[in-house]
């Protein structure tokens, strides 16, 4: 017996060294994303072509054949259950209605809590499941997972959990999830019935810490929330972009590092009342179990809820931790019970951070242990750093850029993230209980938030935080083989310090290129930022600029205006209040001079004229005035619209009475038209304004509400389309950018062409596009 102990290795090292979970893991989620986009024939065929290979690996029991069939095993599993989903999904009779955007009565379950679109604060979204859909005496009843899309302070009221009866309009949704239609709410929402128990005790929680946070100061009070249960909602729009720039938004996502934390603090408690094995693990994961229940099923919080439980099995069972397998387990488990979850980004990165601490963080700590440093000091370096590195890719392919400072905000975060995080959920189940108890947690809590507040902010005002990058799948897979590329060298001892000097050398290479922007090219016109699914637009104004609308993300707008060299705003335009419009407005305030804003009323758009009122302080508000003209050295602005009488009535009276503008820049005109539809347009028809120029902004990104009349007016040689990718609003339309297309007009959309700036030189209209 003892010989025979002696040849097999620990129990711990076989389930380190045991990577059959992880490639069945691979296996299951590849098969999952390729039956969501390929639909079931692609599901009948991967399932078809993975028996086989199963088959030829259990024949052949080499280590390659079995590695393969390991995959395709759990390539089988994930096709067989996505396909399974994908039928539903594309069951015939709603194709038929969402492909008509047919009109009826829904009846739907919400399955999260609505929340404000943060492009328009005037539109709700929640996803749901619809259970019956009637329209002409006809009734077509199932259970499809639905995006709905709605208005009004009523929806705010429901909770998730919540049965709701709604007058609506189907409507196709985007490829690539299990979203069956985007059902488009026509009225306020008729509950029938309760939600179920979790749900209202979720409810229950949020409503009593949103009490307790009155008692501390803005931002700590809308942070918070968002540390304790992920709810990001009365978050500080400018400081929620601020997080993202440096990194920090894992930090108001409820995660792994949030389960570890609680249900550790948990069981140190239990150990200190010297509960037993059995009684541990069960207040762990009652821990977890209520982190779920009032986060909601968000991805990383039901990837970590998996592990965690895993962790708290083992623990049980006396058996040792296996972190990958866990991580496996976890992946396995969720895209099986909900395949959507394989097209989730958030799913995508949660798994990827986890995978970077797991495989990079701890092995790049041995080094420093071994030169004296401290386990945590070693750590504290090495999960940051490792972290970015896995996450990085991911973030390149979703074209969301890469933060530079991330590494070192998060190290200097770390000194106080672990009690906040304690502090904030503590608040949370104090307010639960007590709101005065809550209330005094917050307070506590309040006093570390501010560091995280200060190293937000401070970390994005630093020059190139932000390193804008071309996105797409084939430059997140370019980029992932490089940083393997790098990685595999620096494990070669020879070529260490080589790799390492060049690194430096790199990063040093960097810092002029972020402190001094290349700016605006020779003969520039106008440039139309890349924000997403908005409008931001820079002209020259002499030693200034001209801004006309910031967009939905500070962030973006202010990195557009660092790489032109704009300090200083000589006027900037909103040309209504929508949030997709004005949302970025800190962007643009933030460390430079503005002189002056001009606007039309805000009509019902009062929350973005209420975000823009309080970041613009002493800057003078001017009301947009027909016939205005504004002189800025070249730039001549001159205001067409809105009327006088301002329109209503409409399909949208914000959008139709944006404030329009023709520009003259050094001799080329451009026209401005805000977000005008058909009604607008025809105003500015009707009154004979001149719309014939070279630039055209192509009114409210391109959507379907444009009068063919006025694009052929506009006649434009270069027309401009800011819009973001993927967007639910299925702009740009393609009839409208026909139209231009054949007047002769050249075509440039951020989505596809990324910053478009259009210059004169020479009398020859030039435009440049940076991704």
């Amino acid at each position: 017996m003892s010989a025979e102990f002696t040849l097999r290795p620990p129990p711990s090292e076989v389930v380190r060294r045991d990577w059959r979970l992880p490639l069945v893991a691979v296996g299951v989620w590849a098969a999952a994303l390729a039956v969501l986009y390929g639909g079931v024939v692609a599901g009948l065929v991967i399932s078809t072509g993975c028996v086989v290979l199963v088959a030829l690996g259990v024949r052949n029991g080499n280590g390659v054949a079995a590695a393969t069939a390991t995959v395709a095993f759990g390539a089988l599993l994930g096709a067989g259950v996505t396909t399974a989903h994908v039928a539903v999904r594309d069951h015939p009779g709603l194709a038929a209605l969402t492909s008509a955007e047919t009109h009826g009565d829904a009846e739907l379950v919400l399955h999260t809590v609505p929340k404000q679109s943060t492009r328009r604060p005037d539109m709700v979204t929640a996803t749901a499941r619809l259970r019956s859909f009637e329209s002409d005496g006809a009734v077509l009843e199932g259970n499809w997972q639905v995006l709905l899309v709605a208005s009004g302070g009523e929806w705010l009221e429901v909770d998730a959990g919540q049965r709701v009866r709604v007058s609506a309009v189907l409507r196709e949704a985007g490829p690539g999830r299990l979203t069956a239609a985007v059902v488009s709410a026509r009225g306020p929402p008729e509950p029938e019935g309760a939600p179920a128990l979790q749900h209202r005790f979720a409810a229950h929680v949020r409503d009593r810490l949103a009490k307790a946070v009155e008692a501390v100061p803005e931002p700590e009070a809308g942070l918070i929330p968002a540390l304790a249960v992920g709810d990001t909602s009365t978050m500080d729009p400018d400081l929620a972009s601020d997080f993202r720039t440096t990194g920090l938004v894992h930090l108001v996502v409820v995660s792994g590092y949030h389960l570890s934390l609680i249900v550790g603090a948990v069981l140190a408690v239990a150990v200190a009342c010297r509960a037993g094995p059995r009684a541990r693990v069960a207040a762990g994961a009652v821990a977890a179990g209520m982190i779920v229940v009032v986060a909601g099923p968000q991805p990383s919080v039901l990837r970590a809820a998996v592990m965690a439980g895993m962790t708290l099995l083992a623990l049980a069972a006396g058996r040792p931790r296996a972190a990958m397998p866990a991580l496996a387990t976890a992946v396995l488990l969720v895209v099986l019970a909900d395949p959507d979850m394989a097209a989730q980004a958030g799913f995508a990165l949660s798994v990827a951070a986890c995978v970077g601490l797991l495989l990079l963080a701890f092995r790049w700590a041995k080094p420093l242990e071994h030169r004296g440093w401290p386990q945590g000091a070693a750590l504290a370096v090495t999960i940051p750093l490792a972290t970015q590195v896995a996450v990085t890719p991911l973030l390149i392919g979703l074209g969301s850029g890469v933060s530079l400072v991330s590494v070192p905000v998060n190290l200097l975060a770390a000194l106080v993230a672990a009690p906040v995080v304690v502090l904030s959920v503590g608040a949370a189940a104090a307010a639960a209980v007590w709101v005065p108890a809550g209330e005094f947690a917050t307070q506590l809590a309040a006093l570390p938030a501010r560091w995280l507040i200060w190293l937000a902010r401070t970390g994005a005002e630093v020059p190139g935080a932000l390193l804008p990058v071309p996105g797409g799948v084939w430059w997140g897979l370019g980029s992932a083989a490089v940083l393997v590329v790098v990685i595999g060298l620096l494990h070669l001892r020879r070529l260490r310090r080589a790799v390492l000097a060049a690194l430096l050398a790199a990063g040093l290479g960097m810092i002029p290129a972020c402190l001094f922007s290349s700016g605006a090219p020779s003969g520039w016109v106008v440039t139309m930022c890349d924000v997403g699914q908005g409008d931001a637009l820079v002209l020259p104004a002499g030693d200034a600029a001209v801004v006309v609308d910031v967009g939905p993300d500070p962030a973006l707008v202010d990195a557009c205006l660092d790489a032109l060299g704009v300090d200083r705003v000589a006027l900037l335009v909103l040309s209504h209040f929508h949030i997709d419009h004005t949302a970025g407005i800190g962007g643009v305030m933030e460390g430079r001079e503005v002189a002056a804003i001009l606007a039309p009323p805000p009509g019902e758009a009062r929350y973005g004229f209420d975000l823009v009122e309080e970041r613009a302080g002493a800057v003078p508000l001017i009301e947009a005035v027909p016939g205005e003209v504004f002189d800025f050295g070249e730039t001549r602005l001159e205001v067409l619209g809105p009327p006088p009488d301002l329109m209503s009535g409409t399909r949208s009276d914000p959008n139709n009475n944006s404030v329009a503008l023709r520009a003259e820049v050094a001799g080329t005109s451009v026209l401005l038209s805000g977000d005008v539809e058909l009604e607008g347009q025809r105003a500015l028809l009707d009154h004979g304004a001149a719309l014939d120029v070279d630039v055209l902004k192509v009114p409210h990104h391109g959507s379907s509400f444009q009068e063919r009349e006025f694009l052929e007016a506009s006649d434009p040689a270069v027309a401009l389309v800011g819009v973001g990718a993927g967007n639910e609003y299925g702009h740009p339309d393609p009839g409208p950018l026909g139209v231009l297309e054949e007047g002769g007009a050249l075509v440039y959309r951020t989505d596809e062409d990324g910053r478009i700036t259009v210059s004169q030189n020479g009398g020859r209209i030039e435009v440049r596009t940076e991704s």
